[in-house]
């Protein structure tokens, strides 16, 4: 009897406690949390219906890197010149020693005297000298040309690459919530691999790599 008379005042005390702590909170306090929680929840884990993927990929399109600055990610833009302007440099450097070489094997198959005021005349002369032949001249002018249109065809697959990255990025932007404790965590352990089914049978020590995604 004298538990069950217990029990209502024990919980009515704690409620008594619990108003009272709220009361005693000042209301400015109270409206700032409100506020920081619904903006934290709204930053970090609602869609933006305003972001556009189709503006990035437009954006990327006209100019490489402009998509990846609409998304925010600055990060990205030195990435993106570094490796559309060293395929660029590679395919121009290639196109002029196809030119100059295509000049050279011409001279050699036609079996002309260049001139020495030909730009390619120290060229040929120095190939006449070390005894190169028509062959390996054509191989070089073939070689020349195939890696020329490699590193062009390389450079404007590098280009639409980047353009439907920024369009990924923006449609997660647009579409998806996007969680501010997204990781991933790589750990090495070792793993005790039996070598027979038997409970007598040894084990091998098998080194592993464990990877965690916290979302």
């Amino acid at each position: 009897m004298t538990t069950k008379i217990l029990w209502p005042l024990f919980l009515g005390a704690i409620w008594v406690s619990t108003s009272a702590t709220a009361r005693n909170l000042p209301e400015d306090s109270i409206k700032t949390s409100a506020t920081q929680a619904k903006h934290h929840l709204k930053k970090q884990t609602l869609p933006d219906s305003s972001h556009l993927p189709m503006v990035a990929v437009k954006r990327s399109a006209i100019i490489p890197g402009l998509g990846q600055l609409y998304n925010h990610q600055w990060w990205k833009l030195p990435v993106i010149y570094a490796g559309l302007g060293t395929l660029l440099g590679s395919a121009i450097n290639n196109y002029y020693y196809y030119k100059k070489h295509l000049v050279v094997y011409k001279y050699y198959r036609n079996m002309t005297t260049v001139k020495k005021d030909v730009p390619e005349y120290q060229l040929y002369t120095n190939y006449k000298k070390t005894g190169i032949t028509l062959t390996q001249l054509e191989n070089a002018v073939n070689g020349a040309q195939r890696d020329t249109q490699f590193y062009y065809l390389c450079f404007a697959g590098t280009w639409g690459l980047q353009v439907i990255d920024a369009y990924i990025d923006a449609k997660l932007i647009h579409s998806y919530s996007m969680s501010p404790d997204l990781s991933i965590k790589l750990k090495p352990r070792l793993h005790l691999q039996p070598n027979g089914i038997d409970a007598l049978s040894t084990a091998t020590l098998t080194p592993m790599i464990c990877m965690s995604v916290n979302f």
